[in-house]
């Protein structure tokens, strides 16, 4: 068996891929490089809701929990560390984790990043008021209703729906039954 067949017919159909992305329209290249940065799970990400929403789309396929908090939200700060553990247990089956801060952009390097550093290092976070935005238009559109409550946690399926949504403190074991209920049901829509 020739292993050096198989890889160099791989790179063959890689090659014309690869060649398709260089020549994209600039707008697309500049969205796909944004979705790329906004995966780094180095910091936190300022985000528009547009931005998010291609977020949620890479990991469609996955159960995604997103929770809204903020550095001055005292039940949200406790939450962190379960969400973080969370995170920490269950992403070999599927669960993704993304916590989105709602505080001031001005506060994002001096206060936000090391706050969050400090309380959940395991998570990605995003900043939600990037852009046009406002951190409460980036929420309300993914639920019209909500009443600007913090932490509020949205649960998607595997297929990318919103299936629950909660408002205020949750324990550990609130988020875990939630994710596992989830994990089990396999598919989604």
């Amino acid at each position: 068996m020739n292993i050096k067949r198989p890889a160099s017919a791989i790179l063959r159909a890689l090659i014309p891929m690869a060649a398709a992305i260089a020549v994209l329209p600039p707008a697309l290249a500049d969205e796909a490089a944004a979705v790329e940065h906004l995966l780094e799970p180095d910091t936190i990400h300022p985000a528009t809701a547009d931005q998010f929403r291609a977020v949620l789309e890479h990991h469609r396929g996955k159960v995604v929990v997103v929770n809204y908090w903020a550095t001055w939200c005292i039940p949200c700060l406790q939450e962190l560390p379960e969400l973080d553990l969370l995170q920490e247990r269950y992403a070999d089956r599927g669960l993704v984790v993304l916590a989105v801060s709602m505080d001031d952009p001005e506060k994002l390097e001096d206060r936000v990043r090391p706050f969050f550093a400090k309380r959940a290092p395991g998570l990605v976070s995003y900043l939600a008021s990037a852009g046009e935005d406002d951190s409460v238009e980036f929420v309300t559109s993914f639920d019209p209703e909500w009443p600007g409550a913090l932490p509020t946690t949205m649960f998607f399926d595997r297929g990318g729906e919103l299936t629950n949504l909660h408002l205020g403190r949750m324990l550990y074991a609130e988020f875990e039954e939630a994710v596992l209920e989830l994990l089990e049901a396999g598919g989604g829509s």
